[in-house]
């Protein structure tokens, strides 16, 4: 960066150029005081007129010299006006530029933010989407039969294709005997693949709820228990619980 003139330089050039001109006028003065005691008794022409050439000569040379101190300060002052404007261009001409680019990066940040946060919304819709929750008998009796209703709780707008409901954990050891469903209160149909495996049909928007009946297995005790939830483009969805298998 280019230092300016502060104040205090251009006060003191002004002072400096002030007693310039004083001692250059008083020169010029006294130059030509003693020039015209010199010649006062000169009477002819040729003195007169040498006279007064030297006295026009004189002021030129003065004229000159304050031309040249003149010219001087006012280049110096353009110069500083020069840089001056020059630096402030350039000052604006960055903050313009910084405040463009300041502009521009979040609106592509903000776009670019938009779209992931987009990409990962749609991927957890599926799993947010749908809940599942199951009500079974917290202990049944070896050789006896219960029912287990399963509630599945779809809230987006998609269809997932091909639910199956299959048995986890203890629950393996319990045998499905059967299935009821209803479609946000419509009868629907389930079929029992397996002992272990109930096909639920496709999951659309809405609550369904599937009545399974069980038996329980041929041993005694506490059973950890689980109904693990699948279809197609859902995320698989496990629901856990104990029961108590008693003889």
């Amino acid at each position: 960066m280019v230092a300016l003139p502060s104040d205090y330089t251009i006060v003191g050039t002004v002072l400096a150029l002030a007693v310039a001109i004083l001692l250059l006028s008083g020169l010029a003065l006294y130059v030509a005081f003693r020039v015209r005691e010199t010649l006062r008794d000169e009477r002819g022409g040729g003195a007169r007129a040498a006279k007064v050439a030297f006295l026009i000569g004189l002021l030129f040379l003065s004229g000159g010299v304050f031309y040249f101190f003149a010219s001087g300060f006012n280049a110096g002052g353009t110069t500083s006006s020069i840089l001056t404007t020059s630096t402030t261009t350039t000052s604006n001409s960055g903050a313009a530029t910084s405040s463009t680019s300041s502009t521009s990066s979040p609106s592509t940040t903000a776009s670019s933010t938009s779209i992931t946060s987009t990409s990962s919304t749609m991927s957890a819709t599926s799993a947010a989407d749908v809940s599942m929750s199951v009500n079974c008998p917290s202990s049944a009796s070896i050789g006896s039969s219960f029912s287990c209703t399963v509630t599945i709780d779809n809230t987006g707008s998609s269809t997932f294709q091909s639910a199956t409901l299959t048995s986890e954990g203890d629950f393996s050891q319990f045998t499905v005997t059967g299935c009821t469903e209803t479609v946000n209160g419509y009868p629907s149909t389930c079929t029992v693949v397996s002992a272990t495996q109930v096909s639920a049909g496709n999951l659309g928007p809405g609550l369904t709820y599937l009545t399974l009946s069980a038996t329980p297995p041929s041993t005694a005790g506490q059973k950890n228990c689980g109904l693990g939830l699948s279809a197609v483009g859902l995320p698989a969805i496990t629901y856990s619980f104990t029961m108590q298998v008693n003889h």
